[in-house]
C-alpha cells in the first residue's frame, strides 16, 4: 500500500516548507560554526532542528538529544512556539529512527500535537499529525491512527485546503483497507482520486491509482486492479524521465527522484501476478522492482517498504519451490521488520515462513511461525479494533461544533487578518467607487420613481376627479331633470285620477322611481368618496331596509359591529351591491317567502354577504334554467372580480358570496 510511501514524503515535505529549513550542510561543523555566528533569535532555533536532523541521519543518539534539548531551551526562552513543536519532533525522530523506543516518540509527537493546536499553528499541526500516524501504522494502532486522520480532515476541511484534504482522505482509505473493509475504503479513495484531479497533481494522480488497485484486488478484480496500476507505472516512469512537465501547482519538489515510487509500484504488480499464480511473471516484477535504476539515481530504499519486498519475494520463491531462496529473503524480511519493529512485515514474514516449513515437512517449525503469525494476525485486526475505529468515527461524523473545530475557525480568521490588513487601502479606494457608483445610482433611480409615483398619483387624482364631476353632473343635471318630471307626473296623476289615463300615468311614474335610484346607484358607485368597505356595507344594508319595509315579511340584519378601513374601488363595490340587489329582489320575485334575513360577516382577509329565506328554496336546476337569469348574473359578476359565488337549499333558499381583502387593506 503507498500510504507508507506517501506518509514518508509528506513528512519530509512538511519539514521543509514549515521550518523554512536550509538544505542540511554536508558536515557538523559548518552548521556549529553558523550557530555560534548566529543571534539568540527564532532563526537559530531552526538552525539547531537542521543540526538535529544531520546528527539523527548519522545515527547520533546523544549529540542529537543535545542539540534537540538546546532547541527547545531556546524556543522556550523566545516564547517561539513554532520552534518548539520543531524541538520535539526532533526528539520524538531520535527516539524513532535511532532508538526504536517507539512509545518515547510517540508521546514527544504528542506533546508537539497539544502546542500546535494550542496556538493553531495549521502546518505544525499537520506535521505532528503526520509523525504520529507514521508511528501508529508502524505498530498497527488502527483507532489510534483513525482519531488523527479524522482530526486532520476536519482541520482541513475548515480551510478548504485540497492538498491536505486527500492526504487525510487516503489515509482514511488506509486504515479502512487495513481493516479488510473495501465498502468503507472505496468512498475515501474515490475522494482522493477526485481531489487530485481537481488539484491536477499527476503525482498525486498517480498514488491514488495505486490506492484504487488495492480496493479491486481486495475484491479478486484483479483485471482493473493491474489497470490502476499500470497508469501509476506510467505517470512515475514518465516523471522520474522528466518526459512531464510540471505546473506550478504542481508537486512542491519537481527535481525529486520517483525511483522508489516506480520500485515500490512493481512490487505492487507482482504482488497481484502472485495472487494470480503466475509466479514466474510475478518474480520478474519483484526483481525489477528491487533492482531497479534509472541510471541517474541508484535504488533507495526506506527499511519498512524493502522488509516487506523481502517478505514478497520470499512467498514467490515458496511458491516456485525454491525453498533456499524463500527462506533467504524471508528470514531478511523477518529481521529487517523486527529491527524496525514493523507489526504488519513481521507478521507477513511469520506466515511465509510457516507455509515454507509446512511445504519442507518441518511441521514443528512451521507450527511455531503459524503461531506467532495467528497471534499477531488478531492483534491487528479483531472485533475490539474495528469497534474502536467506527467508535472514533462516529465521534468525529456525529459533532463538528465542537471546540476544536471552534479553536481552526479562530486560526482560519487569524491568519486571514494579516493578509486583510494588506489589501485594506485598496478595499477602501475600491468601497468609495463602489459606495459612490451605488449612491449616484440610488439618487438617480429614487428620483426616476418619485417621478413614476407622482405621474400615478396624478393620474389616479385625475382618474378620480373626473369620476366625481361625472357624478356631480350625474346628480345635478340628470338628477335634478328626472325629479322635476317625477314631480310633473305626480301632478298629473292627481288630476287624472279615475280617468282611463290613470293606468299610462302610474306606468310612467313607476319608471320614473326605477330611473331615478338606478341613478342614484350609479352615482354611488362612480363617486370616489365612496370607496371604502364601510360605504358599500351600509349602502347594502339601507337599500335592505328600503326595500323591506313596505312589504309584509319578517326581517333580520346581522352586522358587524365594527368594520376596517378597507378601500374598494367602484367596480368591486358595485358589482357586490348589484349581486345582493339581485339576490333580495328574487326573494320577492321567486320564493314565496315571509322571511328573510341578511348576514355581513367579516372574517380576517375575507367578506362574505350571504342572503337566506324560508321560502320553496331553488328547484333542480340540472337543465341550466336558472343560470339564465339572475343568478347567472351574480356569478358572472363575481367572476369578473375574483370573488365566489354559492347557492344552495337550507330550509329555504340560500345565497352567498365571498371576496378577499388581502390586496384592499389600508392596514
Amino acid at each position: 500500500m503507498n500510504i507508507r510511501v506517501c506518509v514518508f514524503y509528506f513528512f519530509l515535505s512538511l519539514i521543509s516548507i514549515i521550518a523554512q529549513a536550509q538544505p542540511l550542510q554536508k558536515d557538523t561543523a559548518s552548521l556549529q560554526k553558523k550557530i555560534a555566528a548566529s543571534k539568540e533569535d527564532t532563526n537559530k532555533v531552526i538552525l539547531y532542528t537542521n543540526l538535529c536532523d544531520f546528527l539523527i541521519s548519522k545515527g547520533a543518539t546523544d549529540s542529537a538529544l543535545a542539540t534537540a534539548q538546546k532547541a527547545w531551551l531556546l524556543a522556550s526562552k523566545l516564547k517561539y512556539n513554532h520552534g518548539l513543536v520543531m524541538s520535539l519532533i526532533r526528539f520524538g525522530s531520535v527516539y524513532e529512527e535511532i532508538t526504536k523506543d517507539y512509545t518515547k516518540a510517540i508521546n514527544y509527537y504528542k506533546e508537539a500535537v497539544k502546542i500546535a493546536e494550542t496556538n493553531r499553528l495549521y502546518g505544525d499541526i499537520n506535521l505532528s499529525y503526520g509523525s504520529i500516524l507514521n508511528m501508529y501504522y508502524y505498530l498497527g494502532n488502527y483507532p489510534g491512527a483513525m482519531t488523527i486522520a479524522q482530526k486532520g480532515l476536519v482541520a482541513a476541511e475548515q480551510r478548504n485546503d485540497k492538498e491536505m484534504l486527500a492526504h487525510y482522505n487516503n489515509q482514511m482509505g488506509f486504515i479502512y483497507l487495513k481493516q479488510q473493509k473495501p465498502a468503507e475504503a472505496i468512498k475515501y479513495y474515490r475522494q482522493y482520486l477526485n481531489l487530485a484531479r481537481e488539484m491536477d497533481n499527476l503525482m498525486v494522480l498517480a498514488d491514488s491509482y495505486n490506492c484504487m488497485s488495492d480496493i479491486y484486488l481486495l475484491e479478486n478484480d484483479y483485471k482493473v486492479s493491474l489497470e490502476y496500476l499500470f497508469d501509476a507505472l506510467d505517470i512515475y516512469k514518465r516523471m522520474n524521465s522528466r518526459e512531464i512537465v510540471y505546473k506550478k501547482n504542481n508537486y512542491k519538489n519537481n527535481e525529486s527522484d520517483k525511483s522508489d515510487r516506480i520500485s515500490y509500484t512493481l512490487f505492487k504488480i507482482s504482488n497481484l501476478y502472485k495472487m494470480q499464480g503466475r509466479y514466474q511473471l510475478s518474480l520478474q516484477y519483484a526483481l525489477n522492482g528491487l533492482n531497479y535504476n534509472d541510471g541517474r539515481h541508484p535504488p533507495s530504499f526506506n527499511q519498512y517498504d524493502l522488509a516487506s519486498y523481502y517478505v514478497n519475494i520470499g512467498e514467490v520463491y515458496m511458491a516456485l519451490k525454491n525453498y533456499k531462496h524463500a527462506m533467504q529473503f524471508l528470514n531478511k524480511g523477518l529481521s529487517l521488520s523486527k529491527a524496525i519493529l514493523h507489526r504488519e512485515d513481521i507478521r507477513d514474514a511469520y506466515n511465509g515462513l510457516s507455509k515454507t516449513y509446512a511445504l519442507q515437512k518441518r511441521y514443528d517449525r512451521a507450527y511455531h511461525y503459524q503461531q506467532l503469525y495467528a497471534v499477531l494476525k488478531d492483534s491487528i485486526i479483531n472485533e475490539k479494533t474495528t469497534r474502536a475505529i467506527e467508535q472514533v468515527r462516529s465521534s468525529f461524523e456525529g459533532d463538528k461544533k465542537d471546540k476544536e473545530i471552534a479553536l481552526l475557525k479562530q486560526q482560519q480568521r487569524l491568519k486571514q487578518t494579516e493578509a486583510e490588513n494588506r489589501a485594506l487601502v485598496l478595499n477602501i479606494l475600491i468601497g468609495f467607487f463602489v459606495l459612490s457608483a451605488v449612491i449616484s445610482y440610488l439618487i438617480v433611480y429614487i428620483r426616476n420613481n418619485k417621478k413614476k409615483q407622482k405621474q400615478v398619483h396624478e393620474k389616479q387624482l385625475a382618474v378620480q376627479a373626473e369620476r366625481q364631476r361625472i357624478s356631480g353632473d350625474m346628480h345635478d343635471d340628470i338628477g335634478t331633470g328626472l325629479s322635476t318630471m317625477l314631480i310633473y307626473i305626480n301632478l298629473l296623476k292627481s288630476k287624472l285620477s279615475g280617468k282611463a289615463e290613470y293606468s299610462d300615468i302610474e306606468r310612467v311614474a313607476s319608471l320614473g322611481d326605477g330611473l331615478v335610484a338606478q341613478m342614484k346607484e350609479i352615482v354611488w358607485s362612480l363617486n370616489p368618496v365612496n370607496d371604502s368597505l364601510e360605504s358599500l356595507l351600509i349602502f347594502i344594508r339601507l337599500y335592505f331596509a328600503q326595500l323591506f319595509e313596505p312589504l309584509p315579511y319578517r326581517t333580520k340584519i346581522i352586522f358587524p359591529s365594527s368594520i376596517p378601513d378597507v378601500a374598494l374601488k367602484g367596480v368591486i363595490r358595485r358589482n357586490i351591491y348589484l349581486s345582493i340587489k339581485e339576490a333580495l329582489n328574487n326573494v320577492i320575485k321567486h320564493a314565496n317567502a315571509d322571511y328573510v334575513e341578511l348576514r355581513v360577516e367579516l372574517h380576517p382577509h375575507k367578506l362574505i354577504i350571504s342572503v337566506k329565506d324560508n321560502g320553496k328554496g331553488f328547484p333542480d336546476t340540472q337543465d341550466g334554467h336558472f343560470f339564465n337569469n339572475g343568478l347567472k348574473n351574480m356569478q358572472r359578476r363575481m367572476e369578473q372580480i375574483n370573488g365566489r359565488f354559492k347557492f344552495f337549499n337550507d330550509d329555504g333558499a340560500s345565497i352567498s358570496i365571498e371576496f378577499g381583502l388581502d390586496r384592499y387593506s389600508n392596514g
